[in-house]
């Protein structure tokens, strides 16, 4: 098919988590087989309604939004911009601009794959072609067949070619658009409070990245060691693909970038497991583990939620949670571990805080990671216990972070810092002690893998 004959006359390209012009495979399909496009972008009441009031995270949607807006029209195409539920927008939306094609990046999470099913049958019923593009990872599901370790899976994966990022549009021959542009709803939503992420931050972070070093700092938390790039992935301001070839260019002799790359393996892995396994968005992914009799206890959690649990390390991670909406990944993994190990409580509890809470929350990696922290999950050791204080001792050693996030600390030496069962420090008691609560964990779990 030539240029000249485009397979369409019109097309929707629908905007969700890929809110960018380049290298985005929706627009890019849809530029290729038709002659005019509609950018949309729809602010989704069903999203937006069940998140917190005046949720930081809205902000940087907005402002992204606004960023794609400008991107589109400095290549000559304005982005509608509506508020609603999509599966009711888009019937009118398809017949009054006699639509012929719709164009969207795949959506893996339970309701995005819902939705996207509806909609679906609304094109089937008006004539409307729907093209679903692969965008959100390196290696989609249909390229290899199901791994549950990730070391396997990890060969596979480095095995199959990765597409190369496509370079952004310079014209979008965009319809004309006579609706308001929805310029209101970015500034409504804009006015909500923010975080310190600016949308095009990712920029500057990719600038100053050491891919090459990562493997030596990223388990650092006072130091600016990882990429900081997952809320930007997860909002698709810079394609998977364009992290990758960005990695892959630093490789030399003298730089060995195989820890990170095998980090955005790891979340390919996540998306490969709730594909072939969707029951484990609710169970956990080892049958023997759902027996654990988790416990509950509201002073407790709120303790770990509030970080007042009189662990350090601890507190410092869940402090910065709620005041930047990100947590540095190694604290990830410790404040997991103390809530499913220490507290004994449900990790489904960790993961809904973190889903109200994380700027980059994405749901099946969320889901994962909390999964392998609890031991019930993906390629686990047999039973991982992490110690507070060890892990406070051995990666926070001047306790920078600590201190950052924990002021009331600030005065206190970093040996009385690390060992709050040793010493009384100037804040809080410890909740449990954690060499009691390793003991009754081991026990838990022995009791339900059934020895």
């Amino acid at each position: 098919m030539s240029h000249s004959e485009p397979r369409y006359h019109r097309a929707l390209v629908w905007f969700r988590r890929d809110l960018r012009i380049a290298d985005n495979p929706a627009l890019t399909r849809a530029l290729r087989e038709s002659a005019e496009i509609l950018p949309l972008f729809i602010f989704d009441t069903n999203i937006l309604s069940a998140l917190p009031h005046r949720d930081p995270r809205v902000r940087f949607l907005a402002d992204a939004v606004g960023g794609l807006a400008a991107s589109l029209k400095n290549a000559g195409a304005q982005l509608l911009i509506l508020e609603g539920d999509p599966v009711e927008i888009l019937p009118g939306l398809l017949r009054k601009h006699r639509i012929e094609a719709l164009y969207h990046a795949r959506a893996y999470s339970a309701y995005g794959t819902q939705r996207d099913d509806a909609v679906a049958r609304i094109c089937s019923e008006q004539g409307v072609d729907v093209h679903s593009m692969d965008d959100s990872l390196l290696v989609p599901p249909a390229a290899m067949g199901p791994r549950k370790v990730f070391t396997p899976f990890f060969r596979a994966w480095q095995q199959i070619d990765k597409t190369a990022p496509a370079p952004a549009p310079t014209r979008i021959p965009g319809m004309p658009v006579t609706a308001k542009t929805g310029a209101h709803l970015i500034n409504r939503h804009a006015q909500r409070t923010g975080l310190p992420w600016q949308a095009d931050g990712w920029k500057q972070l990719l600038r100053t990245f050491d891919p090459c070093r990562y493997a030596e700092t990223r388990n650092q938390p006072s130091i600016a060691g990882t990429s900081r790039m997952s809320p930007y992935l997860r909002f698709g301001l810079l394609s998977i693909r364009q992290l990758y070839r960005h990695v892959i260019s630093t490789e030399s002799p003298s730089c060995h970038a195989g820890t990170f790359i095998s980090e955005l393996a790891w979340r390919d892995f996540w998306y490969h497991i709730m594909h072939h396994f969707p029951e484990t968005r609710t169970f956990e992914f080892q049958a023997k583990r759902r027996g654990l009799a988790w416990r509950y206890d509201a002073a407790r959690f709120a303790a770990w939620q509030e970080g007042k649990t009189g662990y350090p390390i601890v507190d410092a991670g869940m402090r910065q949670l709620r005041q930047e909406g990100w947590m540095h990944g190694r604290v990830r993994m410790i404040v997991a571990s103390f809530l499913t190990k220490d507290l004994l409580m449900d990790w489904r509890m960790g993961e809904r805080h973190f889903a109200d809470l994380l700027l980059d929350y994405d749901e099946t990696v969320n889901i994962g990671n909390w999964q392998w922290a609890a031991s019930v999950g993906a390629d686990p050791k047999p039973l991982r216990i992490f110690s507070p204080i060890l892990q406070s001792q051995r990666f926070d050693p001047e306790c920078t972070y600590i201190k950052r996030h924990v002021p009331e600390l600030r005065n206190e030496s970093p040996a009385r810092i690390h060992d709050p069962l040793k010493y009384r420090l100037a804040y809080c008691e410890p909740i449990v002690d954690h060499r009691e609560m390793q003991r009754r964990a081991r026990l838990m779990y022995l009791n339900a893998a059934g020895h």
